[in-house]
């Protein structure tokens, strides 16, 4: 992605998202949509992390920690 190099033309990129997302929230089938999608997404990750299993994004593996086991693991290392 090419960023622009002066303030105006930084300015118009930032005027034509807000245009169109604007007119993307105004359709509310589109919002309803985005919402859903989001929420699903939610719950993919959490029951991921429950049963402790990873995620692929990009042929990478992903595992979600919470903090109280962030916290222990931290701690653990800590005390070795």
């Amino acid at each position: 992605m090419i960023l622009p190099y002066n303030k105006e033309e930084k300015q118009n990129r930032y005027q034509r998202r807000d245009r169109v997302l604007k007119e993307l929230s105004d359709n509310e089938a589109f919002f309803t949509g985005l919402i859903c999608g989001i929420r699903l997404f939610q719950q993919k990750i959490v029951t991921a992390h429950k049963r402790r299993e990873h995620i692929m994004i990009d042929d990478t593996s992903y595992y979600i920690q919470s903090g109280r086991e962030r916290l222990q693991e931290a701690i653990d290392k800590i005390c070795k």
